[in-house]
């Protein structure tokens, strides 16, 4: 009766690093096909004429766009089934926000780094 119990408790506990093993491959895959479809939509994303600067709601799916393509600033109109040309901007009106998105990922960087810092602070402590 004791063998029993020993051989079933070792059967158990190799199916649980089984289901850990498992639920450690299933993640890791995972991970690589968020970081590849991420890298890809990027690179599908990124283009040089064309950018999205502002973005303001008016009400539910209606929606004014300040845009760049090539050197043209132009506001759009967006609705549910229609795209309108409002106006074309010189560059001259166009009031930029005080943080562009470089100068955006690059705060939060530092702000990551900081917790990081502060996260190994109080690892030491303990």
């Amino acid at each position: 009766m004791v063998i029993l119990t020993t051989s079933s408790s070792a059967s158990s506990l190799s199916q649980f690093f089984t289901v850990i093993l498992i639920f450690a491959f299933v993640v890791f895959i995972t991970y690589l096909t968020t970081k590849y479809t991420g890298k890809f939509q990027k690179m599908q994303g990124y283009n040089r004429n064309f950018e999205v600067i502002e973005t303001f709601r008016l009400a539910n799916n209606k929606y004014l766009q300040l845009v760049r393509a090539a050197d043209k600033y132009l506001v759009i109109a967006i609705g549910k089934d229609e795209v309108t040309m409002i106006a074309e901007l010189n560059e001259e009106n166009i009031i930029k926000a005080p943080g562009s998105s470089n100068e955006t990922s690059e705060a939060f960087a530092s702000l990551i780094s900081k917790a990081k810092e502060r996260m190994n602070k109080g690892g030491n402590n303990e």
